[in-house]
């Protein structure tokens, strides 16, 4: 079982499996994505939608939100959500995203990139399509560790996924030349972000 047939499988119960506390911690991801009104945000690995209502708070109406995901089955429960007009789903691999250079402001991969086979690469293809000076975003709001444990007993093709620490992280948002990296890692909020010069 692949990671694209695993998501799949799990898209329908996916939302009730969440902690209730992750709500304050996604406003807390797009407070400190600096995340302005009318910019442009890309939403790496979207999954069922879950950081979406924060971003549309944050861009309000005249911004606008790209989320892409490989699960045509999380972009599903994520379409049942009935989001406005300035939110776009795709189905999309972060590998090879489907955007053009420099096309938007902030970028946001939250909950997602333990999942991706290359992580240089995928880094690579978030900063490409980020604008000069924009932020990027990884993010995991329950935390390194328990995601790391969470993995580990679901199994399966997700059970190495795991969320660097901060000396890796650090050294990998560096090597796809974003500047102003920092790494936050607390018991219960993980977060890395870097700006592109």
């Amino acid at each position: 079982m692949d990671r694209k047939y695993f998501f799949n499988q799990h898209a329908k119960e996916w939302d009730f499996t969440r902690h209730p506390e992750e709500e304050v911690r996604l406003e807390r991801v797009v407070m400190l994505a600096e995340i302005q009104c009318g910019q442009s945000v890309l939403d790496v690995g979207t999954g069922t939608g879950v950081l979406i209502p924060h971003l549309l708070r944050a861009v309000g109406p005249s911004g606008s939100i790209v989320a892409f995901d490989l699960s045509h089955e999380m972009l599903n429960a994520a379409r049942f959500k009935g989001f406005p007009c300035n939110v776009k789903l795709i189905e999309a691999d972060v590998h090879d995203a489907p955007f053009q250079d420099a096309q938007f402001d902030r970028v946001i991969c939250n909950a997602a990139l333990p999942h991706f086979n290359n992580k240089v690469r995928s880094l690579r293809e978030m900063v490409r399509v980020l604008r000069p000076g924009g932020v990027l975003v990884v993010s995991h709001p329950i935390g390194r560790e328990a995601v790391n444990k969470l993995h580990r007993e679901v199994g399966g093709p997700v059970e190495e996924d795991r969320v660097p620490p901060p000396d890796v992280m650090s050294v990998l948002l560096a090597s796809v030349n974003l500047i102003d990296v920092e790494v936050i890692d607390e018991p219960e909020f993980y977060l890395a972000r870097g700006r592109r010069p």
